[in-house]
């Protein structure tokens, strides 16, 4: 750039410094590094008459992508474990205990808050396809709204928009807009009621 201005007499800016997340960054890492403790230390083992030298070409290890998921669940659950000890641990060297059990309180709600979001694997799978089909496409908008509008029960469209919702905060979800995600959560949650009122013999 530097060169370049000079022989041009024009001044050139500065690329812009790529801005990276931090979160999303560790968390492509730690996904990485349990891809390769997989590849490096697990086998597949031959049994029977099945010939080496025609299985190896073909045979892969399966399910990893989804053994590297809830890994990483478990290591999440754990460290919110870890810190639910250290307060309890606390409470031997302070009088303020109330404190330390609405913390405590909070860490147990965030687990079951997990254990649920988690059960969602139906909208969750529903709400990745949307978005690595549709994501870039400027009709985004649109497909939306068409696939909201095939909703015609209130209870599964508010779990669809509270699982959009949630999934703006959970770190294994980082790589995808939040701003779509919150368009979904909207969507969805706008149908809720709108279902809700026809369900319960309302007119708007």
């Amino acid at each position: 750039m530097d060169k370049f201005s000079k022989i041009s007499s024009t001044k050139v800016s500065e690329l812009p410094a790529m801005v990276t997340d931090k979160n999303k960054v560790k968390l492509e890492a730690l996904k990485v590094g349990i891809n390769s403790l997989i590849d490096n230390f697990l086998t597949l083992r031959y049994y029977g008459s099945a010939g080496r030298n025609i299985m190896e070409n073909t045979v892969k290890i399966g399910g990893k992508e989804l053994f590297i998921e809830a890994l990483i669940d478990f290591m999440n659950d754990k460290s919110i474990e870890d810190q639910i000890k250290t307060l309890e641990s606390l409470k031997a060297n302070t009088r303020d205990w109330q404190v330390i059990d609405n913390k405590i309180n909070e860490l147990f709600n965030s687990i079951d808050d997990n254990k649920k979001f988690n059960e969602n694997k139906k909208q969750i799978a529903k709400i990745k396809t949307l978005l690595d089909t549709y994501g870039d496409d400027d009709r985004f908008q649109q497909i939306l709204e068409n696939l909201v509008q095939k909703s015609n029960n209130s209870n599964d469209a508010l779990l669809m928009s509270e699982t959009a919702n949630k999934m703006k905060t959970n770190f294994k979800y980082l790589n995808y807009s939040k701003k779509h995600l919150t368009m979904i959560s909207e969507k969805y949650n706008q149908k809720s009621k709108e279902l809700s009122f026809k369900e319960n013999g309302f007119n708007r």
